[in-house]
């Protein structure tokens, strides 16, 4: 399972974004739903890798998150509410969240074992993190529309955002969406794979 927490950069001096990221949030597949725990703190569960590179992805276009990612066996029954939940990949991500405040792109991954397929996986959502990063708001949320709706032609994004084609065209044409949708391919792959480590591990301790 993995466990995303989410803590607003800087909330004592901006607006609550929790609203907005649980917006942008809902289109994720979660089995426990993303919400609000306590102050600008947004916790979910997830068992997906696909699920939670995508979620990454999401956050990275709202921008302005501390993301810490656990993985490992939840408590069941499964929770009706994360505040509820039970487990080491609760753990994990309380630590992963608490350590990303002061970690490249403010995105950590945490769970055992701490093997390739960890540290490759926290890299690639870095990278997709950090790309987006360097891109105005504006500009991600063309990067986003791109990757949720990839057959749009710019002419269907630029009617999508009451903006020129040309606009469209000076962000796309750097290549951000390629970036951050390759960086996400990756984290689903290393993802998937750590998290079978975990399960062959739990086998042999058995």
């Amino acid at each position: 399972m993995f466990v995303l927490t989410l803590d607003q950069q800087d909330s004592r001096s901006n607006a609550d974004a929790v609203p907005r990221v649980l917006d942008a949030l809902s289109p994720i597949a979660a089995v426990v739903p993303f919400a609000r725990t306590i102050g600008d703190e947004v916790q979910g569960v997830l068992d997906d890798p696909e699920a939670v590179a995508e979620a990454v992805r999401r956050i990275g276009i709202d921008s302005g998150w501390h993301i810490g990612i656990g993985i490992g066996e939840v408590e069941r029954p499964l929770p009706e509410a994360t505040t509820e939940g039970r487990g080491a990949a609760f753990y994990a991500a309380r630590q992963a969240v608490e350590t990303a405040k002061s970690a490249p792109a403010h995105l950590v991954v945490n769970g055992e074992p701490d093997g390739e397929h960890r540290v490759l996986a926290e890299s690639a959502l870095r990278l997709l993190v950090s790309t987006l990063g360097e891109l105005r708001s504006h500009s991600r949320g063309y990067v986003g529309f791109r990757l949720d709706h990839p057959d749009a032609t710019q002419v269907e994004i630029a009617a999508e955002f009451d903006v020129s084609q040309q606009a469209i065209s000076r962000v796309l044409s750097a290549g951000p969406a390629e970036i951050v949708a390759g960086a996400e391919r990756l984290a689903r792959y290393h993802l998937s794979r750590h998290e079978a480590a975990q399960s062959e591990g739990a086998e042999h301790v058995d």
